[in-house]
């Protein structure tokens, strides 16, 4: 962890501005989204991306058999955004996943290089024209866009999430920094087209399909590029519960991938750092709750050493050691993300020791982790509901047959 903290503070290979800047798609999937669509559409059909004095993209909203007012806030906007394009998909086609929605938004799509957003994205005017250079390389297929939460303010829990986010970039940053090994979200990410066509799509029924399209992009020897220059807004869930739900799906997607492609990774192509980055980021879940389990032998043993005449309670060498060694790690890269957001002093030590505290979830995570996986049934599309300043929750779409798409 200390490594790659240090790496982050190297500079990123420079990107040369496009000649000719390719006609861009950006692609919403949106499924009961009334109270944050119309923003998140406005938004980004309000990016300033132009060639020769014409708008030089288009924005497509794949309403997904939604049951309330997503349809009439979208149809709202169409008279004033002409570049945009809503698709509704109804029942019994509607339901099935998220990859499936971005695949049949492809197929209809003009752009050359094609973006994801979720639907509760904001993202600044100037997006487009700073993110898309990084595309400019034979060897580049994808970019991804460092993520910030709008609500962060709104509680320590959504304020540790922002403190999550952003050293997830940091880290994701010294990853590009070593081998272009970026890694796609499910929200600000671009893509060539013919990239995805090549990798056979999104997986339908992948549970991550941000990171399984990722992964077999650069399984194939392309290169992922990050952009921490600008970013995307986002809404951070603001309960427990939601977190537990919300990274309980991040996670089996992190272990599905590994599961499918741990081999293909290791006798890729690919170069050595790319791999190393590659494996490490499919392992993350798994790799954590050691290290956090760790401080928690660490923790316990300090207790009996300090007040018991140095009694040690738990004899479990490796994640003692495990744990001792990480904190040299987790504090100097923790300090590194939140200085590169110019934080005051105080709030410095407030992000190190909440940041440390809150990733003590991971260890609960990985066993609520393994009981889903193990007693999973069926493959849904599970989407956290987002509601602005309402309660947010999750839920679940009933599985429904196959039927057809308006708007195409």
């Amino acid at each position: 962890m200390i490594f790659l903290a240090l790496v982050s503070l190297k500079k990123q290979d420079p990107v040369e501005e496009w000649e000719v800047p390719p006609f861009v798609t950006l692609i919403v999937p949106a499924h009961n989204e009334e109270h944050t669509i119309a923003e998140t559409a406005t938004s980004l059909a309000s990016i300033d991306y132009y060639y020769n004095g014409e708008i030089n993209y288009e924005l497509i909203v794949c309403n997904d058999g939604s049951e309330d007012r997503t349809g009439e806030e979208l149809a709202k906007l169409k008279d004033k955004f002409p570049h945009l394009r809503i698709i509704t998909r109804v029942p019994p086609r509607s339901g099935k996943g998220k990859g499936f929605v971005l695949n049949d938004a492809l197929e209809i799509s003009r752009g050359e290089i094609v973006g994801v957003f979720d639907a509760d994205a904001k993202v600044d005017p100037d997006f487009l024209n700073i993110i898309i250079p990084y595309l400019n390389d034979p060897n580049v297929q994808g970019v991804q866009s460092r993520i910030k939460m709008y609500n962060k303010e709104e509680n320590w829990l959504t304020h540790m999430q922002h403190v999550e986010l952003a050293g997830f970039g940091n880290t994701v940053r010294a990853k590009d920094i070593l081998g272009k090994a970026g890694f796609l979200g499910g929200n600000g990410q671009l893509v060539k087209k013919d990239a995805i066509y090549e990798g056979g799509g999104w997986d339908g029924f992948a549970i991550t399909e941000d990171l399984n399209l990722s992964v077999k992009l650069m399984i194939e020897g392309s290169a992922i590029r990050y952009c921490g220059e600008t970013w995307v807004y986002q809404e951070a869930v603001p309960t427990w519960r939601q977190l537990f739900r919300q990274r309980a799906r991040w996670a089996i997607g992190n272990f599905e991938t590994l599961f499918i492609y741990g081999t293909k990774i290791i006798r890729s192509p690919m170069p050595v750092f790319r791999m190393f980055g590659v494996l490490e980021h499919v392992a993350f879940y798994g790799l954590n709750m050691l290290v956090f389990f760790g401080f928690i032998v660490f923790g316990i043993n300090l207790i009996g050493w300090v007040f018991f005449n140095n009694v040690t309670v738990l004899r479990m060498d490796a994640p003692l050691v495990v744990g001792i060694l990480s904190a040299f790690g987790f504090f100097p890269g923790a300090v590194i993300t939140l200085t590169r957001d110019r934080v005051g002093f105080f709030e410095l030590i407030y992000g190190l020791i909440g940041y440390w505290l809150y990733s003590f979830h991971l260890i609960p995570l990985f066993f609520i982790t393994v009981y889903q996986m193990l007693t999973r049934k069926e493959r849904t599309w599970a989407k956290t509901v987002h509601t602005g300043d309402d309660e947010m929750d999750e839920v679940v779409n009933e599985d429904i047959p196959i039927g057809e798409i308006e708007g195409k």
